[in-house]
């Protein structure tokens, strides 16, 4: 079962705002902004071949991010970026707002402890769907509130 990532206005303004300018200007304004390079590095091509890949990470990340639990994983899925949970080594679940960076695109996250001492957070767009998955398949997952 699939379960996309919840989106934030902010995070998806500046996803795009970013990925537009990482793309935009190096092809179509190479003199746009203040290249403090050197000058065998101040050509387009070299601007597009740096800046173009991270701009379109960044779009691959806002339409790529999501959670799938399927044979006892939890696959997350967060643009080019892939990690995978077996359920069973879940231990618990809390509702989080954590800022700093996570596979998610919204600030209303739950963070999800397992094995001994790992967690990362994740924000599942249908939050009870997605808790009610795992709790079929773990009964034994503590949720925090």
């Amino acid at each position: 079962m699939y379960f996309p990532s919840k989106k934030d206005l902010w995070m998806t303004i500046v996803i795009w705002l970013f990925a537009v300018l990482f793309i935009v200007p190096p092809i179509l304004f190479p003199d746009f902004g203040v290249w403090m390079t050197p000058e065998f590095l101040n050509k387009q091509w070299i601007k597009v071949v740096i800046l173009c890949p991270i701009g379109l990470s960044l779009i691959w990340i806002w339409f790529n991010t999501g959670y799938s639990i399927k044979d006892n994983i939890l696959k997350i899925q967060y643009g080019p970026f892939k990690k995978a949970i077996k359920i069973e080594e879940i231990q618990s679940i809390r509702q989080t707002t954590n800022p700093f960076t996570a596979p998610s695109l919204s600030i209303n996250r739950i963070e999800v402890n397992y094995r001994k001492y790992n967690t990362i957070q994740i924000s599942p767009k249908d939050m009870n769907g997605f808790l009610t998955q795992l709790m079929k398949m773990n009964s034994g997952i503590l949720i925090k509130k």
